[in-house]
């Protein structure tokens, strides 16, 4: 007899795949969803912003934003490595390193998913699930499904992250679909197409992708790069662009590419462009 679930819960990147999800549930061709839940690193593109407030006015579904602190803030204050004193935080993004002695390159390890995307949502779903602090949570409440499809099966984590949740990929398990399906699929019912969901000044960003930044965004993660430079506990220089070269002297265009446009093209789309101006109303 299968599991009768307390709640089925959507973890949303609001990226393509996630956004397929949802609107695929909103429309009955999965089973419905009782929230989709949010985590704001709190230096996510202003795109995403607008992508979640025109979801919001769209669909049935509860979407929950929760938040585990400003990733920005965070590392202002954060040291790589070394004794960890009162009040400061440990680096946590995956910076690139670059050895002042020997030019040597290297990466940090990534902990800010974790801290700033599973870890508030996880915190949510006992909330939802009317846990109190150091209770013990049932055993399979929660359907916890990512939006993850299956030419990204590498990503599937090979457990669930505790005994509460049980993890579904609805892309690969329901409905088999690559993420040119679910372009295609929005494409047949008439949504525009999400923006790319990251932090602005995310390590992992292509050259195209951090093209792609606004003006401003661009210019916010220039500063927060000149800002990481010397972290305390390292022995060499740190930097968010994978070429460890500081990010404003990094030739990012390609022809006729310019910083912004495929934010731009975002809100040109007439759907998404029409919800936008009624914002400013």
């Amino acid at each position: 007899m299968p599991m009768s679930y307390k709640l089925r819960i959507l973890s949303l990147g609001a990226g393509v795949q996630s956004t397929t999800i949802l609107l695929m549930s909103h429309h009955g061709e999965l089973p419905k969803l009782d929230a989709a839940i949010f985590s704001d690193t709190g230096w996510e593109r202003e795109a995403t912003y607008l992508w979640l407030d025109y979801l919001r006015s769209i669909v049935s579904i509860p979407i929950i934003t929760v938040s585990g602190g400003n990733v920005r803030e965070d590392m202002r204050e954060a040291q790589v490595r070394g004794l960890k004193k009162d009040g400061v935080r440990w680096a946590n993004m995956p910076f690139y390193t670059r050895d002042r002695s020997t030019g040597n390159l290297g990466m940090l390890r990534r902990q800010c998913t974790r801290e700033y995307k599973i870890e508030p949502i996880r915190k949510e779903l006992r909330l939802m699930l009317g846990l109190v602090p150091r209770q013990r949570a049932p055993q399979g409440a929660v359907e916890q499904w990512v939006g993850i499809s299956v030419d990204e099966a590498h990503r599937v984590w090979a457990r669930s992250p505790d005994r509460m949740s049980t993890i579904r990929y609805p892309l690969i398990d329901m409905t088999t679909m690559t993420r040119n399906d679910c372009l295609r699929w929005l494409e047949r019912k008439g949504y525009p197409i999400p923006p790319k969901s990251a932090c602005i000044g995310c390590p992992f960003h292509s050259n195209r992708e951090w093209s792609d930044l606004n003006e401003a965004e661009f210019l916010d993660a220039v500063d927060f790069d000149e800002m990481i430079r010397n972290k305390g506990g390292m022995k060499g220089d740190i930097f968010i662009h994978r070429s460890c070269v500081p990010l404003a002297e990094v030739d990012l265009r390609n022809g006729d590419e310019k910083l912004g446009q495929q934010y731009f093209d975002f809100v040109k789309d007439e759907k998404l462009n029409l919800f936008v101006r009624n914002l400013d109303l």
